[in-house]
């Protein structure tokens, strides 16, 4: 625009602005959720607070997700829960006087309700009603308590009945307040169970876990979900190895894959044992092919949500070295300290209790043997960086636009180094980061400019060796 009469022209630039980052501590966790009302697999779900995760998997989701709990009670910023699908619920059948009365399934598929236990006991009760005869009607009136084997936990269900007009119906009663079983039939399809003068019992039974293709599947749908920096499969069935350390192999391929995207990602898993011998032959057969600086492995079995779920409350640039775990029992079986030193020689991360420190991970290490807190900065360096270029694409075809690049890379790193994220080397001689953006005349015809970045991340303390001098 040319101005004709005298006048003052003003035009306002707005200054380029870094948009924030997602926050660290996203884990996302790929396990057996319930299916929905319809029977089919939900969807990629995400939970800040335990309600809401309930909401989203179901109700049995924290039996068959176990690590959700955990996660959530020690800190971790929001939870991205992808279901697997082709699991098969747990299940038996209760008998009538001819065929079967009804079927109790657990609520989510899985081995995680195998032996579950129900018990069952009927009795006739006179009703109000009167027979053509004018006698009064007998009805068969059912009560369930139902416990989960290895749990404190057990679900009472009082003055059920069969009849679908009646309030207690057991399919209506269980599908609105348990959270253990549901009845496959429908409430009109139900029989009376025979009857017992003494309580009987039922074991659920044929509960079997995903395929490890199946866990990859959903293990897939996480790269649709950017602000994701950890990632956790919870896998029911971990009797065998191989299969696990297959599993645990599709993590470490999906972190690596991601990274190459400017997603950087941890993941975690955990060291199957029900006895210390048990953890120490799982973690050598697993160490020998999980070497990765994007994988971190737990041991004992159990406590890995509550690992991620203190590496999400901490900041990114934190080491979790002698951190506290909140919301576990006593960590079983208890490691030794021989056993410490075995484990952290092969790079797994122990969690042990401590008298005067309670639940703590002994060191926080990746499998290759470096600390965990120097990959999330150097993972959180490279998503700022990805977030600030994006803002220059088609803006650095001349110098300032390089020189306005270069100064945003600064402002960035220096806040980085404020935080403590990134320091100078001890002898003050290198700085905390080195930063040059270029674009030789042959890039600059290709539309390419380089940015050359090095950083140093701050690394965890984890040794002190004192010399005392005794004077006489």
């Amino acid at each position: 625009m040319t101005l004709i009469i005298p006048g003052v022209e003003v035009k306002v630039v707005k200054e380029v602005l870094a948009p924030q980052l997602a926050p660290s501590g996203v884990l996302g966790l790929v396990g057996v959720a319930e299916l929905d009302d319809k029977g089919a697999v939900r969807g990629v779900a995400r939970a800040a607070s335990w309600r809401s995760f309930i909401e989203s998997a179901g109700p049995a989701a924290a039996f068959a997700m176990p690590e959700a709990s955990p996660a959530l009670s020690n800190g971790v910023f929001e939870l991205v829960v992808s279901p697997v699908t082709g699991a098969t619920a747990a299940s038996v059948k209760i008998p009538a006087s001819s065929g079967t009365a009804f079927t109790l399934q657990a609520r989510a598929p899985g081995p995680w309700a195998n032996g579950a236990l129900v018990q069952l006991v009927t009795r006739s009760v006179e009703t109000e009603e009167k027979d053509a005869a004018g006698k009064a009607v007998t009805q068969l009136l059912i009560d369930l308590t139902i416990s989960l084997p290895g749990t404190e936990y057990k679900e009472v269900h009082r003055n059920l009945s069969v009849g679908s007009a009646q309030a207690r119906n057991v399919q209506k009663v269980l599908a609105q307040q348990s959270q253990l079983l549901r009845v496959v039939e429908d409430a009109d399809k139900l029989k009376e169970p025979k009857a017992a003068a003494e309580p009987a019992s039922f074991t659920l039974a044929d509960g079997k876990d995903a395929s490890a293709e199946q866990y990859r599947a959903a293990l897939a749908l996480l790269e649709n979900e950017p602000d994701v920096d950890m990632v956790l499969v919870s896998v029911q069935d971990q009797s065998d190895l191989t299969r696990l350390a297959r599993i645990y192999s599709d993590v470490i391929a999906h972190c690596d894959r991601m990274s190459a995207l400017s997603q950087g990602r941890i993941g975690l898993g955990q060291v199957p044992g029900v006895n210390a011998a048990g953890v120490k032959t799982a973690a050598e057969k697993l160490t020998a092919t999980l070497v990765s600086d994007r994988f971190v492995l737990v041991a004992p079995a159990g406590v890995v949500g509550a690992v991620a779920g203190t590496l999400g409350s901490l900041d990114y640039f934190q080491s979790p070295t002698f951190k506290r775990l909140a919301a576990l029992p006593e960590p079983a079986p208890a490691l030794s300290v021989e056993l410490q030193q075995e484990l952290l020689k092969r790079n797994v991360v122990p969690v042990v209790s401590q008298r005067g420190r309670g639940i703590i991970v002994v060191r926080g290490l990746t499998t290759d043997g470096d600390q965990i807190s120097v990959r999330r900065v150097a993972d959180h360096a490279v998503r700022g960086i990805k977030v600030i270029g994006e803002l220059f694409i088609g803006r650095l075809n001349n110098e300032e636009g390089r020189g306005a690049l270069k100064q945003k890379l600064v402002e960035f790193l220096v806040q980085m180094q404020k935080e403590g994220a990134i320091v100078p080397s001890t002898d003050g001689s290198d700085p905390a980061f080195k930063v040059n953006v270029y674009s030789s005349q042959d890039d600059f015809a290709k539309g390419i400019v380089r940015v050359d970045l090095a950083v140093r991340p701050v690394r965890a303390i984890d040794y002190i060796y004192a010399t005392v001098l005794v004077q006489t």
